[in-house]
């Protein structure tokens, strides 16, 4: 059995208010079809858990710094990851941190099925933020109208040569971003379409 394993150290106080962390959150959960599943009180982590094909299973696990109240992975959480991993069998696993010490990178570094992501990264491939794009704006497309258009000339989001929707005025900049392959705008555009998302479930 394979299971990979996300690991996210995040504010406890913001409750995932982090811009960087709620995108990046969002964007494994599109692509990996995370659902939350739990809070583990013990180690204070939210977890979200996938299957995949076979027996793959895969968890996102929000760890919540209570003491420091900042996303920081420090060499600390890297041991406890470490000993989780060889505990249960897992095969892999990646860390998701606004700030990394150097001792937890060391530590990272050494260890095959142990991988990080932080701010200066850029991990996603245009295709699976293209898949997370249309995840997300299906998502709107439900809390606004409360349907998924079957067509283009059902979504009433642009008139007579006019937008009179963000959702599909973002999503049709994201396509023309996407053709062009230009990562660091359909990132952007993922990311008005989470901040709409927001708005609309708080």
């Amino acid at each position: 059995m394979k299971l990979l394993v996300f690991i996210v150290v995040l504010k406890m106080e913001v409750e995932f208010k982090s811009d960087w962390l709620v995108i990046q959150i969002e964007l494994l959960k599109a692509i990996h079809g995370y659902e939350k599943n739990r809070v583990n009180d013990e180690i204070g982590s939210i977890n979200y858990v996938a299957s995949g094909d076979g027996d793959e299973k895969k968890l996102l696990r929000v760890i919540i710094d209570r003491k420091d109240n900042i996303s920081k992975a420090n060499t600390d959480t890297i041991r406890t990851t470490i000993e989780f991993l060889e505990n249960e069998d897992y095969d892999k696993a990646v860390i998701l941190s606004e700030e990394f010490t150097e001792g937890a990178k060391s530590l990272i570094r050494k260890k095959k099925n142990l991988n990080y992501i932080f701010p200066e990264l850029h991990p996603h491939s245009i295709p699976d933020i293209v898949y997370a794009t249309q995840i997300k704006t299906m998502e709107l497309c439900k809390l606004r109208c409360g349907k998924v258009p079957k067509t283009e000339r059902d979504c009433k989001g642009y008139q007579d040569g006019e937008y009179t929707c963000p959702v599909r005025r973002i999503s049709d900049d994201a396509d023309f971003h996407a053709e062009r392959k230009w990562l660091q705008l359909l990132m952007n555009d993922f990311s008005k379409l989470v901040t709409l998302w927001r708005e609309l479930i708080e």
